[in-house]
């Protein structure tokens, strides 16, 4: 190569490597405005709790228990199970099942040989139907005690599935929540 292509090569090289930086430092601040947001997941046996936070140093952090219970062939999920808190801050479950059920039964859990908790469904999108109800600290003392939890909802053609969810690790995940 000669002195004066490797000089041009060198002039080109340049403003291609300038236009660059700007789309470097957009990747790197948010789109939105908003600051990052730091995650952190812990696993405890059946339950990950993923906390998130905004990286100012007043910002509140938030944390969801999520238990998935999958099917073992086709590893979809049949229930989700979430423990957190709403928007005004109060404690609350969400069970996710799939869609096809019965609306107006909603979810009943059970634990142990306990009476049936009916939570109603609030909401059905693509990924199933969601019943949300209030966390109180009676029920989760009974889960922290719990040898077995079972869920179980109807199906739009009338027949009940029953879910017993594995709770191991629910003792760890349910103080991590308090973040």
């Amino acid at each position: 190569m000669t002195t004066f292509a490797k000089r041009t090569a060198g002039l080109l090289l340049v403003p291609c490597l300038l236009a660059g930086i700007p789309a470097a430092l957009a990747q790197t601040a948010p789109a939105n405005g908003k600051p990052p947001v730091r995650t952190e997941t812990t696993t405890y046996d059946n339950w990950v709790v993923t906390c998130r936070a905004s990286v100012e140093k007043s910002a509140k952090k938030t944390c969801v228990a999520t238990m998935k219970v999958t099917e073992a062939k086709s590893k979809k999920t049949v229930l989700l199970w979430q423990v957190g808190q709403d928007k005004a801050g109060t404690p609350t479950y969400l069970v996710r099942t799939p869609l096809g059920v019965r609306l107006k039964d909603g979810v009943q859990i059970t634990i142990g040989k306990g009476k049936p908790r009916k939570i109603d469904y609030a909401s059905c999108s693509r990924g199933g139907c969601e019943a949300i109800g209030p966390f109180e600290d009676a029920f989760g003392k009974e889960l922290l005690t719990a040898k077995e939890v079972v869920a179980s909802f109807v199906l739009s053609n009338g027949q009940t599935v029953n879910v017993t969810l594995p709770i191991t690790g629910i003792a760890q995940a349910l103080p991590a929540l308090k973040g």
